[in-house]
């Protein structure tokens, strides 16, 4: 086959062609702004011109690639709106909610602006099983520089919030599923997701969904729990927000979303490990790691030390023997819930530390008071010594 591309007069072969732009794209450094869309579109357009100028070659196509890249940073940023809903029930008056880059409005009815241009029936062709009445809608206000951009952080934003509100309600939570288990998050995402203008018109012709969709979704009526969770939301994301590690939280909350929105619970499990390994900063070190600096955190470490080592034999066992289990889903929330009480403390502990670095050391230190202050000793020995070395000697530098 040949490839081609409007605009451009080169064609290229298309054996190995895509190929080759996935490993370009994974070798370019593109600016954090940059959404996945606007990447592809970056790597084709300078691959096209270079084919075009007889430039072929990865000097000439890198220096287009950063020209676009700059064009693309250089466009004004412009409001947003992301209708979706969220499996909740029990709204009885619209609920505002500021993320650190939206702002998100909940409300049993659809907002009366976007009515006109949103594709009712396109939902209903695509989803014909779903209802309406166990979800609440939601509009994500976000400003971007383009649609791509705009529905990425829409999205981001909404999991932020959802992670935390999941927490309080996932948290200390457990349950036995007899047949097809439901996803573990209380509130999950609707699966279609429409982008519109501030004058209410659709912003794209596209429209996004949710690969992680599941029937199985219940619904959850928070009439009587909505202000708890929203005290707990406002205080967690502030701590969040005063630790200064934004970015790093919003990727964890995330992630913890897409890990517990899914009905295979092998998934979650396996998910919810990945997630341990990175708030513990175990990164290429070896699972012992990750285990010592869970374990820190805990008073009965014995105990906690045998089900960290069950789950680990049991991650282990999924991942290299490709097998399933049927205990996936009580090994899926016990690993939850450690992970629940690893990221509060995490939040106080980055707050108190100079760097990441220095807060992975502490870490790795010992938990034993008769070993810390020995360490201590050791310690004030060796101060000790640098200041009766300086006070009898002149040293140079």
């Amino acid at each position: 086959m040949i490839v081609t591309k409007k605009s451009f007069k080169s064609a290229f072969n298309s054996k190995g062609f895509d190929n080759y732009l996935m490993l370009l794209k994974e070798l370019v450094r593109f600016d954090s702004e940059v959404p996945d869309a606007v990447k592809e579109q970056i790597l084709h357009d300078a691959i096209w011109h270079a084919a075009d100028m007889e430039q072929l070659q990865s000097g000439y196509i890198g220096s287009q690639i950063k020209r676009l890249e700059a064009d693309y940073l250089a466009q004004a940023s412009k409001k947003y709106y992301l209708i979706t809903a969220v499996s909740i029930t029990g709204i009885k008056s619209k609920r505002l909610i500021k993320t650190p880059k939206s702002v998100i409005a909940i409300s049993r009815y659809f907002p009366k602006k976007f009515k006109q241009s949103y594709d009712f029936q396109q939902v209903h062709m695509m989803y014909p099983k779903i209802n309406q009445k166990c979800y609440s809608w939601v509009t994500i206000e976000v400003s971007a520089r383009c649609e791509h951009a705009a529905t990425e952080l829409a999205l981001e934003q909404l999991d932020y919030w959802r992670g935390i509100f999941n927490i309080f309600f996932n948290r200390n939570y457990t349950r036995t599923s007899f047949g097809k288990p439901a996803p573990i998050n209380k509130i999950t995402k609707y699966p279609y997701h429409s982008l519109h203008m501030e004058n209410g018109d659709k912003a794209s012709p596209f429209y996004w969904f949710d690969p992680n969709f599941s029937y199985e979704a219940s619904s959850l009526d928070v009439f009587k729990s909505y202000e708890s969770a929203k005290s707990f939301y406002i205080k967690l994301s502030s701590d969040i927000e005063g630790c200064g590690s934004r970015n790093f939280f919003t990727e964890i909350l995330n992630r913890y979303c897409v890990s517990l929105d899914t009905a295979n619970m092998n998934s979650s499990f396996l998910a919810m490990w990945s997630l341990l390994e990175s708030l513990t900063f175990t990164g290429k070190e070896n699972y012992d790691v990750t285990i010592a600096r869970t374990l820190i955190l805990f008073k009965d470490k014995f105990h906690l030390r045998l089900e960290l080592d069950i789950l680990r034999m049991k991650r282990n066992m999924a991942i290299h023997n490709g097998q399933q289990f049927e205990e996936a889903e009580k090994y899926a929330y016990l690993l939850m819930n450690i992970i629940h009480e690893y990221l509060f403390f995490l939040v106080g502990a980055i707050s108190k530390s100079n760097s990441i670095e220095q807060l992975k050391s502490a870490l790795d230190l010992p938990p034993d008071r008769a070993k810390l202050l020995k360490a201590r000793q050791e310690l004030g020995d060796e101060i000790e010594k640098l200041d009766l070395l300086e006070s009898l000697i002149k040293i140079d530098g």
